[in-house]
């Protein structure tokens, strides 16, 4: 079960198109959904991905899932943008688990520069999201066990 704000921003011609208020719409879209899989598909737990676009945060889950896990595939770039995930996961009994996808600011450059124009982020938007990450690097603290990755996807720290 995958849940991602990105998936409801693409057009039926398979093109990506980002616009204030079809953000808001996926956002929105992807809050029903999650509720939905809490709610009726029985998760064994929660991981939020986090990092900055082009990290690899899709590729690690392509390698990663697994039945029965809710993932919910995002920048989550602050920890206010974390907390209603969790809270509404750990009021509903199930465990949640942060990966984060600490990948080199430079090496999310190269790859987004590889991108489709309409799924190439801008760098002063990658720059300005890697900087809020390591404002305040997501922690344990925020109710979630925490699995940091670095770019080849070997977990550390």
């Amino acid at each position: 079960m995958i849940v991602s704000p990105d998936a409801y921003l693409y057009t039926e011609d398979g093109k990506y198109h980002w616009t204030s208020d079809r953000v808001k719409a996926a956002w929105d879209r992807s809050r029903e959904a999650f509720t939905g899989h809490l709610a009726w598909g029985n998760p064994s737990k929660v991981v939020l991905l986090m990092g900055v676009p082009a990290a690899g945060k899709s590729t690690w889950l392509a390698e990663h899932e697994r039945a029965g896990v809710l993932y919910f595939d995002a920048t989550l770039d602050l920890p206010w943008k974390r907390e209603p995930w969790i809270k509404q996961a750990t009021e509903a009994g199930v465990p949640v688990e942060i990966v984060w996808l600490d990948t080199p600011l430079e090496v999310c450059i190269e790859r987004n520069a590889t991108r489709s124009e309409d799924r190439r982020v801008p760098v002063e938007v990658l720059r300005a999201m890697h900087d809020k990450i390591l404002s305040a690097p997501p922690s344990e603290a925020e109710g979630a066990t925490l699995t940091t990755v670095n770019p080849k996807g070997v977990p550390h720290g």
